[in-house]
């Protein structure tokens, strides 16, 4: 399921993108590369360790 949400942002990035390019309208890059950056973040996130209390 993670997979499937990041490469559903990389796709919304492409077609924000196309769609500022089509347009013109500089709104739909800016939201194509919040989408990208949003890819790039949860495909090379790391997991963090859950801390556990002393050993008994």
């Amino acid at each position: 399921m993670r997979y499937l949400v990041t490469f559903a942002c990389l796709l919304a990035a492409l077609g924000f993108y196309a769609a500022g390019m089509a347009t013109g309208i500089v709104l739909f890059a800016g939201v194509g590369v919040l989408a990208e950056g949003t890819f790039w973040y949860r495909l090379f996130r790391r997991k963090r360790r859950q801390v556990c209390g002393p050993a008994r």
